[in-house]
């Protein structure tokens, strides 16, 4: 198989068997190879040995919050350049605008249409970083609006 996601890794870090299962097999039938972890612990550990090109990560999670490990990510130089995009059901804007100051790329409520986490995985992929700054800032910008 060859393609835009062909060679690249992703790791979901989800508390829930079902969502990860989801998101796998989605992700999979694309070309990606996908990583699990099932705590927050787990996820930081992986990112940083593993070192994947995109990390989907739920906020709510055993061990350490995602949120706790987004910033603990952006503060060690081996995973702080690697895109996050947060996964969480709930959908308060102070939570959101948190995880985007903390250096999420972006923000996914659950349940999530799992066609729209595929184009906005394949679309961060495809960014640099000043593209993914600019992408993280314009959702920050529009937290709030109608």
């Amino acid at each position: 198989m060859s393609g835009p996601a062909q060679g690249y890794r992703i790791l979901v870090a989800d508390d829930e068997p079902e969502v990860v299962d989801l998101v796998r097999m989605v992700l999979e039938l694309e070309g990606y190879t996908v990583l699990e972890a099932a705590d927050g612990q787990q996820a930081l550990l992986r990112t940083q040995v593993e070192q994947p090109d995109l990390v989907l990560l739920d906020v709510r999670m055993p061990k350490m919050s995602g949120l706790t490990v987004l910033e603990r990510l952006s503060q060690i130089p081996v995973t702080a350049a690697i895109p996050v995009i947060m996964l969480s059901v709930v959908t308060t804007y102070p939570e959101i605008r948190t995880a985007l100051q903390r250096g999420a790329v972006a923000y996914l409520t659950k349940p999530f249409e799992l066609r729209e986490m595929s184009r906005l995985v394949a679309r961060v992929l495809a960014m640099d970083s000043v593209q993914r700054d600019a992408f993280r800032r314009q959702a920050l910008e529009s937290i709030g609006r109608p």
